[in-house]
This record gives C-alpha cells, structure tokens and sequence, in this order.
C-alpha cells in the first residue's frame, strides 16, 4: 500500500471543515476504485460467452430475486 501525504490550502479547510474535506477525498478514492474495477470487467467482457448454460441460470436467479421485488414496488406504487 502507498501512503500520499495531500497538502490543502487551509482556506478549504476552513471553508468546508476537515471532516468534509476527508469524506470528499474517500468518495473520489471510492469512485476511482470503482471505475477501476469496471474497467476491468470491460476488458473480461469480451472473453465471456453469456449464452453459455451457467450464465442463463444466473440471469433466470437474479431475475426471480430482482425482477419480483421490481414488478412488487411498482405494483405498490
């Protein structure tokens, strides 16, 4: 792990408060960490065959979790 040592100009600091200061810069890590791991399943994406069986039992379960639960709030609504 790499340690950054970030210098901020303290009228941020005062401005905007350390505590929101730190929660900004872990929402931009999260995101780049995010980003990050998308582009990684990009680049996999062309070696995945989604017609294969597994995939199509994976969809059929994700859809009876998500799909149900998705037509039951709309039908709530």
């Amino acid at each position: 792990m790499t340690e950054l040592k970030v210098q901020i100009d303290d009228y941020i600091i005062r401005s905007f408060g350390k505590e929101l200061v730190e929660q900004f810069v872990q929402e931009y890590i999260t995101k780049a960490i995010l980003k990050l791991a998308a582009k990684e399943i990009l680049d996999d994406l062309p070696t995945i065959d989604i017609d294969e069986q597994k995939w199509k039992e994976a969809r059929k379960r994700a859809w009876k979790r998500s799909g149900q639960y998705f037509l039951n709030v709309i039908a709530n609504v």
